[in-house]
C-alpha cells in the first residue's frame, strides 16, 4: 500500500497555462490549439492512406458527446452500467488496496462512474481528485457538480491531452491513475505499447493504475451494442461527417453515408466504418484538396478492442505493473483491474543485456569503418588514418568520462587508467591508429565490468534505463558519421559497400516541388520528457510562429542543377556577402564531388563516380549554396523552429512526436538511416515516414540546413555536467536538422540538432526551402481563410 500523504496536495502553476478557480476546485487549462486546421490535416492524412481511416478523436464535438451519452443509455449498450455497478460494489476494496492517495483520471468527461471511487475515498477524509480532459467546459461542469456532492473533495482539473497533462499530475505521487470505459480499446497494438510505456515513464514506484476493460464475449452481443435498434450509434458515426461539413466545408451528403459495425473475430475487436452508398467527392477547401470516395468504399472511423483479463495483466507486467486485483460482474461482461507500479521489473536484466548488446553493435560498426584505413595505401589514406586516430582517442576519453568514471563513482570496480594512445604523427601513421584501437578495447573492457555491476537504477538520473550508455552510443554514432564524412571528403575508395538491404521502390511521383502549409500558432519545441535526448535538445519550451509554406521534400539534384545551369554560381545578387566571399575563396562552381563529363553530370560516392540521379536529394552543399538556391527560387531557408514544427508537431493530439511519423522506432519503411545504403534515395521513397503535415524524409537521407545560429535553448543546462555535455555551441555555426543516411537510427529524433560552419560541405547535408504565404491567397498557396 502506498504511503499516505497529508491533505492539501496542490499542483504547481504550469508555465503558459491559464488557471481559473471556483469554489473547491481549480482548473489548469493549456492554451487552445487551432483544432479546425488540425481536423482538416487529420482528414487528409487518413484519406491519403490505404486502407482509409478517420481519427476517432474528432467524433467527440458537443453534438458527438451528446450522442454518445445517448448510446450509453440504450438497452443494448451494457458497458457503462456494468462498469458503474462494478465500481459501486468494489470501490471500498480498491481504496483499501491503493491507500490514501491522490486520484487522477484520464478522459474524465462528466466523472459519473468515478463518483463511486471518490465516495469511497471521501469516507476516509479529505481527498484530492485530478480529472484530465481535453474539454475545459466539460471539466468545469464536472468540477461544479463534484464539489457540491463531496464538500471535502479538492479538485485540480487539467484541461489538456493525456501526454501533456500526465507529467503535471504525476508530481502528486503517490497516486492512483484511473482509466475507465475501456477507452484503452481504441488503441491499436502499437499505440497501446506506446501508451503503457508513457505511463511507466511517469508513474512512480508504488503508484496504482485502475483500468476498465470490456471483455471478449459472444460476437452477437457485441455487435448489438454497436448497432442499437434506436440508431444512436449510426447517428454518432454520421455526425463525424456532419462535423466535417460544418467546420471544414466538406459538402458530404449525409444520406450517402451509412454506419457499419461488426466484430473482427481474429483481432478481437469491433470495427466501425462509414460506407458510401454512392460516389462522393469530399472537398477540403482549407487545404485546397479533394478526395473521390467510390460507391461501396468503407472508411474506418473507430476500433474498440475487447480483452481477456489475464492477457491484459501479462501485458502490463511487461511495463513494470504488478497485478493487484480484478473485479468483474457476474456475467463476465466487463472487468476493472488494479495494478501497482513496481520498483524493479523482471526485465532489468534484459535491459542490461540490451544496453550491452547495443554497445557491442555500435563498437563493431566503428571497427568496420576504420579497418580499411589500416591497409589502404597512398597518402590520402595515411592522412585519414591520422584523422581517425584523433577521433578514436576522443572517443576513448569520452567513454572513460561518460561511463567508466560515473560507474566507478556509483560503487563498481570499473577503475584504473590505460594511458594515452601512441603518437599518430610517427613514421607510420597506422601505428597510431592501431594504438588508438587497442586503447578503445581496454576502455570497453572496464565499461563492461562496470555494467555487470550497475543496477540501471530508475531512481538515479545517470543510470536510469541505461541513460549514460545510450548517450555514449549516440556519441559514438556521431563519430562514425564524422569518420564517413571525412573518408568521403578524402576521396578514398572504393570504400563503402551498401549492405544487403535493397533501396525502397522509386515513387511514382516526385513530391520535391510540392509545398505544404504549416499553420501558425504555438507548439512545444525541444525534448520535453524524453530522458534519452541530448542536452542540446533541451529544455522544451512553448514557441509561437506564423504560418509558412515548406517544401514537401528536400531539394533534389535535378532542381539544384536548374539553379546551376541558370548561372546560379556566377550571380552575386543571389548570394549573401559572406556567401559570395566563400564561393570565390572556394572556387565553387557546383556542389562538392560533382563533375561534368561528356555532357553528363557525375557524382562521387566513396571513390566511385556515378551518373547524377535528378530525383535524389542534393548533398554536400554548404549553407551558403542553400541560401543562394533559395533566393533564386524566391524562397528562403526555414528557421529551426519552423523545421521542427513541420517535422514533429501533431496538432490532433496537441503534442510533439518523437519521430515525424509518430513514436514507433524507425524501420526500413520509415527513413533512410543506419548506413544501410551509401547515399540518399529518391524524394518521396518513404511515404510511411511523412510528418503530420505531409512532409517527406525529414529524418534520414540528408541533414538539412536551417537559417538559425547554433545556440543553446533558453534555460539550457549541461547534462550530466559541463564536462560530459555533448553540446559545443557556436553562434557563427548554423543548425542542421534531421540526420542523414549515415546517422544511426537509435541516435536520431525529430528534436535532434547539430551545428556546422555555413561554409562546410563535408557533412551529408542538403536542405529544403520555406516561404511566407501570400496574405491574399487561399488553399495551398497561402494562409487559408479563417486560420
Amino acid at each position: 500500500m502506498a504511503s499516505p500523504r497529508p491533505d492539501g496536495a496542490r499542483l504547481e502553476p504550469v508555465p503558459g497555462w491559464t488557471r481559473r478557480q471556483g469554489p473547491g476546485y481549480v482548473i489548469h487549462q493549456e492554451p487552445a490549439a487551432d483544432r479546425r486546421l488540425a481536423f482538416a490535416e487529420s482528414v487528409a492524412r487518413g484519406l491519403e492512406d490505404h486502407p482509409r481511416w478517420l481519427s476517432c478523436t474528432f467524433l467527440y464535438d458537443a453534438e458527438g458527446s451528446a450522442l454518445f451519452e445517448g448510446i450509453t443509455q440504450q438497452p443494448e449498450y451494457y458497458q457503462t452500467r456494468t462498469e458503474s455497478a462494478i465500481l459501486e460494489r468494489h470501490a471500498g476494496a480498491i481504496r483499501e488496496a491503493a491507500g490514501d492517495v491522490t486520484v487522477v483520471e484520464l478522459g474524465s468527461g462528466s466523472s459519473t462512474k468515478t463518483r463511486h471511487i471518490l465516495g469511497a475515498w471521501a469516507r476516509r477524509g479529505p481527498v484530492t481528485y485530478v480529472p484530465i480532459d481535453v474539454s475545459g467546459e466539460a471539466l468545469e461542469t464536472a468540477c461544479q457538480e463534484l464539489t457540491r456532492r463531496f464538500p471535502e473533495l479538492r479538485v485540480e482539473g487539467l484541461a489538456s491531452t493525456y501526454e501533456r497533462a500526465l507529467p503535471v499530475a504525476a508530481t502528486l505521487s503517490p497516486l492512483m491513475l484511473v482509466f475507465l470505459g475501456s477507452t484503452i480499446g481504441n488503441f491499436n497494438h502499437a499505440e497501446l505499447d506506446g501508451f503503457l510505456d508513457m505511463l511507466a515513464g511517469h508513474l512512480s514506484p508504488g503508484d496504482h493504475f485502475l483500468l476498465g476493460i470490456d471483455l471478449v464475449k459472444d460476437p452477437a452481443r457485441l455487435e448489438r451494442a454497436y448497432n442499437d435498434a434506436a440508431g444512436w450509434t449510426a447517428r454518432f458515426t454520421l455526425n463525424l461527417f456532419a462535423r466535417m461539413n460544418r467546420e471544414l466545408g466538406c459538402r458530404v451528403p449525409l444520406d450517402a453515408v451509412e454506419h457499419v459495425a461488426y466484430y473482427n473475430t481474429r483481432l478481437e475487436r469491433i470495427e466501425i466504418y462509414a460506407r458510401f452508398r454512392r460516389e462522393v467527392n469530399l472537398a477540403l477547401p482549407l487545404l485546397g484538396r479533394s478526395f473521390r470516395l467510390a460507391a461501396g468504399e468503407m472508411i474506418l472511423t473507430e476500433i474498440s478492442r475487447k480483452f481477456r483479463a489475464g492477457n491484459v495483466a501479462a501485458n502490463l507486467n511487461r511495463f513494470g505493473f504488478s497485478w493487484v486485483r480484478t473485479d468483474s460482474d457476474p456475467d463476465g461482461l466487463f472487468a476493472v483491474q488494479l495494478f501497482r507500479r513496481r520498483q524493479e521489473t523482471p526485465y532489468a536484466d534484459e535491459r542490461r543485456r540490451q544496453v550491452e548488446a547495443r554497445l557491442r553493435r555500435t563498437r563493431a560498426r566503428t571497427l568496420e569503418i576504420v579497418a580499411p584505413l589500416l591497409d589502404a595505401g597512398g597518402d590520402p589514406a595515411g592522412r585519414l588514418a591520422a584523422e581517425a586516430t584523433s577521433l578514436l582517442e576522443r572517443l576513448a576519453r569520452r567513454e572513460e568520462e561518460w561511463l567508466v568514471e560515473p560507474l566507478a563513482a556509483a560503487g563498481t570496480s570499473a577503475t584504473g587508467s590505460t594511458g594515452e594512445a601512441g603518437d599518430p604523427r610517427g613514421d607510420d601513421r597506422r601505428d597510431g591508429l592501431r594504438a588508438a584501437l587497442e586503447r578503445l578495447g581496454e576502455v570497453r573492457h572496464r565499461t563492461r565490468r562496470g555494467l555487470d555491476q550497475a543496477l540501471l537504477d530508475p531512481s538515479q538520473p545517470l543510470t536510469a534505463g541505461g541513460l549514460l550508455h545510450h548517450m555514449a552510443c549516440e556519441a559514438e554514432g556521431a563519430l562514425q558519421e564524422e569518420l564517413l564524412e571525412r573518408i568521403q571528403a578524402g576521396g578514398v575508395g572504393p570504400y563503402l559497400e551498401a549492405d544487403d538491404h535493397s533501396p525502397p521502390p522509386r515513387p511514382e511521383r516526385d513530391p520535391s516541388a510540392d509545398e505544404m502549409l504549416i499553420p501558425g500558432g504555438p507548439f512545444i519545441m525541444g525534448a520535453e520528457a524524453d530522458g534519452l535526448a541530448q542536452d542540446r535538445e533541451k529544455p522544451a519550451r512553448r514557441v509561437e510562429i506564423p504560418s509558412f509554406l515548406l517544401d514537401a521534400a528536400p531539394v533534389t539534384n535535378g532542381r539544384f542543377l536548374a539553379f546551376l545551369e541558370d548561372d546560379g554560381y556566377a550571380r552575386s545578387d543571389l548570394w549573401s556577402p559572406e556567401g559570395w566571399a566563400w564561393r570565390e575563396a572556394a572556387a565553387a562552381g557546383a556542389p562538392a564531388r560533382w563533375r561534368r563529363e561528356d555532357g553528363l553530370w557525375l557524382i562521387c560516392h566513396f571513390g566511385r563516380w556515378r551518373v547524377l540521379d535528378p530525383n535524389r536529394p542534393v548533398v554536400h552543399v554548404s549553407a551558403h549554396e542553400a541560401e543562394a538556391f533559395a533566393r533564386w527560387a524566391g524562397r528562403r531557408l526555414p528557421t529551426e523552429e519552423e523545421w521542427e514544427k513541420a517535422a514533429a508537431w501533431d496538432p490532433e493530439r496537441v503534442r510533439s512526436r518523437r519521430y515525424p511519423w509518430g513514436d514507433a522506432s524507425p524501420s526500413h519503411d520509415h527513413a533512410n538511416l543506419d548506413q544501410r545504403l551509401d547515399q540518399p534515395v529518391a524524394a518521396g521513397s518513404y511515404p510511411r515516414g511523412r510528418s503530420f503535415y505531409g512532409c517527406h524524409q525529414m529524418l534520414g537521407d540528408v541533414w538539412e540546413w536551417t537559417a538559425s545560429p547554433y545556440r543553446p535553448y533558453p534555460g539550457h543546462v549541461p547534462f550530466p555536467d559541463a564536462r560530459r555535455s555533448p553540446a559545443a555551441f557556436d553562434p557563427t555555426m548554423r543548425v542542421l536538422r534531421g540526420g542523414s543516411w549515415a546517422t544511426p537510427a537509435a541516435a536520431i529524433r525529430a528534436t535532434s540538432r547539430r551545428g556546422a560552419s555555413p561554409g562546410d560541405r563535408r557533412p551529408f547535408a542538403g536542405f529544403r526551402c520555406a516561404r511566407d504565404p501570400s496574405p491574399t491567397a487561399g488553399g495551398q498557396g497561402g494562409v487559408p481563410n479563417g486560420i
